[in-house]
């Protein structure tokens, strides 16, 4: 008996652990833009919280595979953003343009969003198409 609750200890701090390093530190944010200035952007995300990220000169922005600028991003439109946490909060390493027409989530972990198909990072289970 206590030999399997040790090995079930030991298995889920692994899991644990790779569940933590699963995003190397990323957020990934989607949502509509409410509000786009210099330095930020605000997203309104499905939970219909807003979120403020902030931009950087480092900040790369694509609409499709195209190159895309901050000027581009315009409000009402659907932006999918990849975050990380710095000196002013969440900032903005990558901003994709465009109408999503679905998004891909994970049943277990919601919170887990991408524009195409794929596994979850935390868990490995199959993205499910969710309209957006």
């Amino acid at each position: 008996m206590k030999r399997t609750l040790m090995l079930t200890a030991a298995f889920a701090m692994l899991i644990a652990t790779t569940a933590a390093f699963a995003h190397e530190g990323h957020d990934h944010i989607m949502g509509t833009v409410t509000r786009v200035e210099k330095t930020r952007i605000e997203v309104k995300g499905a939970d219909g919280k807003n979120i403020a990220v902030a931009v950087t000169s480092a900040t790369v922005y694509t609409r499709g595979k195209a190159p895309a600028t901050l000027a581009d991003v315009k409000p009402g439109a659907r932006v999918a953003i990849e975050a990380t946490k710095g000196k002013a909060g969440l900032e903005a390493t990558e901003v994709r343009i465009g109408n999503m027409v679905a998004m891909y989530t994970c049943p277990m972990h919601p919170e887990v969003q991408q524009a195409e198909p794929g596994k979850c990072p935390k868990c490995g289970m199959t993205l499910e198409k969710k309209k957006a």
